[in-house]
């Protein structure tokens, strides 16, 4: 296998992907994404530094590849003569077992494809699943989600788990608060004064495996709570907007979250305080506004220890996300279009989640 060739087609496509979907993005959230790609693509960790003017340099030509490849198409990626479509996950990682590699791909945020090729660490069976642990990435896209559910295979990717990592300790730096992301770090003596050493690095590397826990759960519950998932999918994909989108794909985290085979059923029944902290740590974004009723009892657990209360706010989350989710399915299936579900979901989410 010519695995430089393979690298070389994986990133055509990660580039056309890129200069289709460029401009869904904020300026800041653009800018933090090229530079995380920059890193990715020249080898370097998180906490290397860089001069500005290199990365400039990087971004002029970048862009100027995008403008080029607006008009390109996704390609097939060819192997010793025989071709496989891009998202055909198990075909292609079936004609790389051998290799070392492991290989990803699929749909993000705005129905953005999302591809990946790296080395694999590990991989084991979990319930129905494969789990691949990724180590260094050789090639990827702007967009790099820390765990990813791709038919029956599940990617756990360290590279990225770490970068996020970092950015919440630069957070952390940055700011004059104490809270549950430096308990977090304190825990595996991580100190928001220190800097970049061994014992610094053996510390982000015990908690990103920590926390990869979390995260593959996240992704075991999504696979448990599929139903409907054909019909959920072709909805996000007819074109809802982004104020949609974002709250229909956070509602489907949100199950994932609160399902019997989640991350927070989990926690309880382990009853693992250290996890608890980290999932309230990193829970943000549409999740963290539709799901009130977890920072609530997070509050009365740290006085009262009592895990009934985190409990009951599981419960109550998945219900609340089982009913968005079925109100949606039906309008779907009445009306086949998306314009009624857009306004639906605006009313439910103002009804439901008060801000």
């Amino acid at each position: 296998m010519d695995t430089e060739e393979l690298i070389k087609q994986v990133k055509h496509n990660c580039d056309v992907s890129d200069a289709k979907f460029w401009g869904y993005y904020s300026i800041c959230g653009l800018l933090m994404r090229m530079r995380e790609l920059y890193m990715s693509e020249h080898s370097l960790t998180p906490w290397d530094t860089v001069a500005n003017e290199e990365i400039s340099l990087w971004i002029q030509r970048r862009e100027a590849l995008w403008k080029d490849l607006e008009e390109e198409e996704l390609r097939p990626l060819v192997i010793d003569g025989m071709s496989y479509d891009p998202f055909d996950i198990n075909g292609l990682n079936t004609v790389l077992k051998d290799s070392g590699l492991v290989y990803g791909g699929g749909y993000g945020t705005f129905r953005k494809p999302t591809f990946f090729i790296a080395r694999l660490d590990s991989k084991k069976e979990l319930f129905d699943y494969l789990l691949y642990y990724t180590g260094s990435e050789l090639c990827r896209d702007l967009s790099a989600y820390p765990a990813m559910l791709q038919g029956r295979c599940i990617h756990l990717r360290f590279d990225v788990l770490k970068t996020i990592l970092w950015d919440k300790f630069q957070t952390l730096k940055s700011r004059q608060y104490r809270g549950l992301i430096e308990e977090m770090f304190s825990d595996y003596g991580i100190r928001k004064t220190d800097m970049v050493s061994y014992e610094f690095l053996r510390g982000i590397d015990d908690l990103s495996h920590i926390l990869s826990d979390l995260f593959v759960l996240h992704e075991v519950g999504e696979a448990f709570e599929d139903d409907s998932s054909e019909e959920w999918l072709e909805i996000l994909y007819r074109g809802c907007d982004k104020y949609c989108e974002l709250y229909l794909r956070g509602t489907k985290d949100l199950l994932a979250d609160t399902s019997d085979m989640g991350p927070l059923m989990a926690i309880i029944s382990g009853k693992r305080s250290d996890l608890l902290k980290m999932y309230m740590g990193f829970l943000d974004g549409v999740r963290k506004e539709i799901f009130p009723e977890i920072r609530n009892a997070f509050q009365h657990f740290v006085e009262s220890d009592d895990w009934a209360v985190i409990e009951n706010a599981r419960r109550a989350g998945y219900r609340k996300a089982r009913e968005l989710r079925e109100k949606v399915l039906t309008l779907w299936k009445e009306r086949g279009e998306t314009a009624g579900i857009e306004s639906a979901v605006r009313e439910y989410v103002k009804k439901t989640f008060p801000v």
